[in-house]
């Protein structure tokens, strides 16, 4: 059981991970792509947990997760780089 926690602990990441590098992402077509990704971990992560619980009663943490909230990380701020020296 503890493999299927670690499991799930891990799909949650994957997803949260996927969803702030779809915010991030200036592709239209690689941020679709993440965002997608980022969805179907997290549908599979709401699967996993339900069968987590249907076996041991309980989710490994003591807060049921969310898996369709905003992720907690805000997006990567933009780099902003000097313009080039004129010669």
């Amino acid at each position: 059981m503890k493999d299927l926690s670690g499991r799930l602990h891990q799909l949650r990441v994957d997803a949260n991970n996927c969803a702030v590098m779809a915010m991030s992402a200036t592709d239209p077509n690689k941020r679709e792509l993440l965002k997608r990704l980022a969805d179907e971990l997290a549908i599979e992560a709401l699967e996993l947990e339900q069968v987590v619980k249907s076996q041991t009663g309980h989710v490994g943490s003591n807060e049921q997760y969310d898996a369709f909230s905003k992720p907690a990380l805000d997006p990567p701020m933009p780099v902003r780089r000097k313009p080039l020296a004129s010669s």
